[in-house]
């Protein structure tokens, strides 16, 4: 199953590669669960003291394991020894395990570690370290395998507490898949844990390590006895593993739902003060949902962590494969959005919706635009000539009597004064012989009188006619063209020309505001529109899916409950009904018998253990089971 999400991790930086930021506030730390204080456990003796680890340490590497000569060494664990090596036969770097010299003593894991490893050499797939040799030298069992170029998932882990989901998707998926290898040929690693965990150079590829070898448990006691150790790492073991029963695949998912728990929220599901308070929580406590402030964490990968921690293994998936299909159905829903928006000629049903709704409202919005637009211009257009108007009769008012006496200096006068008006641009009085008597412009008197050539005739009324006259672009008049009478006596004309410029400017910006207004509501519109599909369209499929899941028994999928609304209503109803139907499978499924308690923990070389020593330590359970 190919993803897009298999996000690249990019540049090495102090042995790290740097991971993609998805979420500031994911940085936090999830918090550690307190233990309880009523811990059935008994507490283990006082630790012995780990002088001989302490001289362990300052043993000098060996020069050569058998055929293969021994360069660096790369680390060391609480069972071997892991050497750079290079073997001069086939000119090959390759790493070298070695058992431990306490644990290579002990028959029982010097069996196991060979049995175990020889198993593991079986197994071929791209996921899984390769082993090319096992065998013994000078007394002390080893493994020769791959040379990896890469870091451990734990060094991640501790540089960056959180990674980001499709990362995390994408080791899971991987891991899954090399399970499902392993399972089907009858190898379980009982151990899975970031530590056995390799990131390659690529910071794309992820491989197991150590497979095999937690499987000591079984070659520890003589066939058909009930094993008395358990090997394992405490966080990550399963219910069945702490309480001596047999592991099988399961165990190996329920350890890869710690680890995916781990990975998202920086921390394990189960934390406690000491080993007897862990395992009762491993045992008998709920996990806890996964939740970190300020990150969202979609309903699916709730499901799939929810399953693969069921305290029941019958309840967890049955195989990896399985596991797989919910994985594949996880990467869809984080891919769906991305390549509706990416898909050539792709529209959805929600875009369709919103543009439907954004053209209804666009063509009624114009619509009203324009009868608004015309009914204010008409208005201020009619304001405009009524002011012409209303000048232009009371000019023709005050010149009837001085144009019936022929007094030039009074009409004169008044003309002079109509020139400080800045609404009036041009004033001629003419008598009824159409000679201009008076004018604004003082070359046209005793002309005769001619109307502009591109003045349109607009309106008439009574005595007066109305022009439109286009000076310029920016820059329109009206002419007015009224009678002057004096006791219903026809004396003459007088023209005035008013400027139309702030009528203009007046309807120009009210016409910018309207579409201004008209844009920022579609936007409104259409974005609130293309939510609420989007939120209708992803609430449905949620549903579908939750409901698909039920159809098919799986009574633990879960729907988040984010807005007390209708959909709100209708998850926590469908989580009430997940969860009778489960609580009524629970009561006829097999529950896990057994306790925790007189647990002693030790490490491979039979120290004492003390939970606060190493979070991703292997260690020896060991009670009468």
């Amino acid at each position: 199953m190919q993803s897009r999400f298999k996000t690249s991790l990019g540049k090495p930086d102090d042995e790290s590669p740097e991971i993609p930021e998805e979420n500031p506030a994911a940085k936090k730390a999830a918090p550690e669960p307190k233990p309880s204080s009523n811990s059935t456990a008994t507490k283990a003796p006082a630790k012995k003291k780990r002088s001989n680890y302490a001289h362990d340490r300052r043993k000098a590497r060996p020069k050569n394991i058998g055929r293969y000569k021994i360069l660096e060494e790369l680390g060391r664990g609480a069972m071997a020894y892991v050497y750079k090596a290079y073997d001069p036969e086939i000119d090959r770097f390759l790493a070298v395990k070695v058992l431990r010299e306490e644990l290579a003593n002990d028959d029982d894991y010097r069996s196991g570690f060979l049995r175990e490893a020889k198993l593991a050499g079986q197994l071929a797939h791209p996921g899984i370290v390769t082993v090319y040799d096992v065998g013994v030298a000078d007394d002390k069992p080893y493994i020769a395998m791959e040379l990896l170029d890469g870091i451990p998932l734990d060094k991640l882990l501790k540089k960056r507490s959180q990674l980001p989901l499709p990362f995390v998707v994408s080791i899971v998926i991987q891991i899954a898949r090399a399970l499902h290898y392993a399972h089907k040929q009858g190898v379980i690693h009982r151990d899975i844990k970031p530590g056995n965990i390799m990131c390659l150079a690529d910071h794309k590829t992820f491989k197991i390590t150590d497979f095999g070898i937690a499987q000591l448990d079984d070659s520890l006691s003589p066939k058909g006895k009930t094993p008395d150790k358990v090997l394992g790492t405490p966080e990550y073991m399963a219910p069945e593993q702490v309480l001596g029963q047999q592991a099988d695949a399961r165990s190996d998912l329920y350890a890869l739902g710690i680890l995916i728990f781990a990975m998202l929220t920086g921390s394990t599901p189960f934390r406690a003060d000491d080993f007897g308070e862990l395992f009762r929580q491993i045992v008998k406590d709920k996990a806890p949902s996964l939740n970190i402030t300020g990150v969202h964490f979609p309903d699916e990968i709730q499901d799939i962590v929810r399953k693969l921690l069921q305290k029941q293994p019958d309840k967890r998936y049955q195989s990896a494969a399985l596991l797989m299909r919910d994985l594949r159905d996880l990467v869809e829903v984080m891919e769906r959005d991305d390549k509706e928006n990416r898909r050539p000629g792709f529209v959805s049903l929600r875009i369709k919706w919103t543009l439907m709704m954004a053209s209804l409202v666009a063509s009624t919005m114009f619509v009203g635009l324009l009868v608004v637009y015309f009914q204010q211009y008409m208005a201020m257009r009619n304001m405009a000539l009524d002011y012409g108007y209303s000048i232009s009769r009371m000019i023709a008012f005050e010149v009837a009597e001085p144009l019936l006496l022929d007094d030039q200096v009074a009409l004169e006068t008044i003309v002079k004064d109509l020139k400080s008006n800045q609404e009036v641009e041009y004033v001629s009085i003419r008598n009824h012989e159409n000679k201009i008597i008076a004018s604004t412009s003082g070359n046209e008197k005793n002309k005769n009188f001619a109307a502009f050539p591109n003045a349109e005739v607009y309106d008439k009324s009574g005595a007066a006619t109305f022009y439109s006259r286009e000076i310029s672009s920016d820059h329109q008049v009206f002419d007015i063209d009224s009678a002057i009478t004096y006791q219903n006596r026809h004396l003459g004309n007088v023209w005035v020309t008013v400027s139309a410029d702030k009528l203009v400017r007046s309807s120009k910006i009210t016409l910018v505001i309207m579409i201004v207004l008209m844009i920022v509501t579609l936007i409104a519109v259409f974005s609130m529109t293309l939510a609420f599909a989007r939120q209708i369209s992803k609430q449905s499929k949620r549903i579908v899916m939750a409901l698909d899941r039920v159809r098919n028994g799986q009574f633990n999928r879960r729907l988040t409950v984010e807005k007390n609304d209708e959909f709100g209503r209708i998850n926590y109803t469908f989580n009430l009904m997940a969860e009778t139907l489960e609580k009524r499978y629970e009561k006829s499924a097999s529950r896990l018998s057994g306790d925790t308690e007189n647990l002693r923990v030790k490490t491979m070389s039979g120290i004492d253990a003390d939970v606060n020593d190493d979070d991703d330590a292997t260690v020896v359970l060991e009670k009468d089971f």
